[in-house]
């Protein structure tokens, strides 16, 4: 009696089988119709409604089939099917979108991934059955298929992010960048589209999109390969580290800040200069020391590494050599005004500090005059140096006329004294 039960079971089970792929086949049948119908580009008001509920139905026969473990051989044709319906949905609505009518951009990303996931899961299921050659009529089509709908993805991004959906847009992007490893469909032509040439600027657009949706380990995750887009590299590297500012790591964005500039130094010198800043700022002239002669060693020529340098031994108050460097930074760049109003700043300072040297010694006038020839010789070579900035920067009095009224007080020209001092608005 036990064995007329179970055979009874198997029976039922195969019968079930049976009508869950009968349905698959059927589906197939709907989604020619529906393929047919669209196909006619004249069709009227009624008939398209008509092709919609058709549609509709066919997905809602389909649907079911796709998780039940009764469905057997018509498991690979029934993804297949599902893919096929939401290409359906979508291409209406990419070709408004191409078009700039309106869209519904979150229906129209929803049935892209869906299509794109379907024709994986008919991968897969191919792969379960044991489909090959003639007998897999999905494979061939399906794999062209994911890598032509790519820049569809990409495009979802584009139109979310425009939107300032930067979640959505964010996701978008991780999903064409992953794309390789996500559609094991594609086999070997999965590393072809790992080395697209757009996979840096797209990496690009998903740590802006992260950074907008505040994801920054999104951010981190991407950025690698993001800060390889050279056509926005100033950009890449504003947003590598203003992302890990905003996460109030100082030590990560140190770390950060000096690879970006020695990766290229002179691009990077507001870079530097916040760098070198930091380390004044914190009186850690060891580390400013090492960072500047880190920068002379990839280039003994560059315009931000000398210009460093003089900074850090202006700020040891070696005024005489940092003067050196900056000569050497003007000489690099001409109209580097920062330079020449540093180098004549160093020269003031040093006849400054001449001068104070001299505060409470006892001199014969003979004896001051020899004294005081240094401090004017130093403040005569600070005046090419000011004028130069007044020449560079001429809207910008305040940096150079109290400047050079100092100078012309010590070398005793009373009307430039008077002329500065009035630009200068004493």
């Amino acid at each position: 009696m036990k064995k007329i039960f179970f055979a009874f079971a198997l029976f039922a089970v195969a019968a079930s089988a049976t009508a869950q792929d009968k349905i698959v086949r059927k589906a197939r049948e709907l989604k020619d119709e529906v393929q047919n119908m669209m196909a006619n580009q004249e069709r009227n008001e009624k008939e398209t409604m008509q092709m919609n509920q058709k549609l509709a139905q066919c997905m809602e026969m389909v649907e079911p089939t796709l998780t039940s473990p009764e469905t057997k051989k018509e498991l690979a044709n029934a993804w297949d099917i599902k893919a096929q319906l939401h290409s359906f949905i979508f291409s209406p609505l990419l070709d408004n979108a191409i078009n700039k009518q309106p869209t519904d951009t979150a229906q129209l990303a929803q049935n892209i991934y869906a299509c794109l996931d379907a024709m994986e899961k008919c991968y897969k299921a191919t792969q379960q059955l044991g489909l090959k050659g003639e007998k897999d009529p999905y494979t061939m089509p399906n794999k062209l298929r994911v890598v032509q709908f790519r820049p569809y993805v990409a495009f979802c991004g584009q139109m979310f992010f425009q939107n300032q959906q930067f979640e959505k847009a964010k996701d978008a992007f991780i999903r064409w960048m992953d794309y390789p490893q996500t559609y094991t469909i594609l086999g070997a032509d999965a590393e072809a589209l790992s080395q697209d040439e757009q996979t840096t600027q797209i990496a690009y657009f998903t740590c802006l999109a992260a950074y907008f949706a505040k994801d920054y380990a999104t951010l981190s995750k991407y950025m690698p390969q993001a800060r390889k887009y050279t056509q926005e590299k100033e950009q890449v590297n504003q947003l590598y580290l203003t992302s890990i500012i905003e996460q109030g790591d100082t030590v990560a964005w140190l770390k950060a800040a000096k690879e970006v500039v020695l990766d290229d130094p002179d691009a990077n010198d507001a870079v530097a200069q916040n760098v070198l800043a930091y380390y004044l700022q914190m009186s850690d002239y060891d580390n400013a020391g090492s960072f500047v002669d880190e920068l002379l060693t990839l280039d003994a020529d560059s315009k931000i590494g000398n210009y460093a340098k003089g900074i850090v031994l202006m700020n040891a108050h070696k005024y005489v050599d940092a003067v050196k460097y900056f000569d050497k930074t003007i000489e690099i760049d001409p109209a580097y005004s920062d330079a020449y109003f540093n180098a004549g700043v160093c020269y003031s300072n040093h006849g400054y500090d001449i001068n104070e040297s001299l505060s409470g010694k006892k001199m014969t006038t003979e004896q001051f005059k020899a004294a005081v020839k240094p401090v004017r010789e130093a403040y005569k070579n600070a005046e090419p140096y000011f004028l130069k900035v007044k020449e560079l920067e001429p809207d910008n009095p305040h940096k150079w006329a109290s400047r050079l009224a100092t100078v012309y007080y010590i070398l005793e020209d009373k009307a430039k004294q008077a002329e500065y001092e009035k630009l200068a608005g004493y």
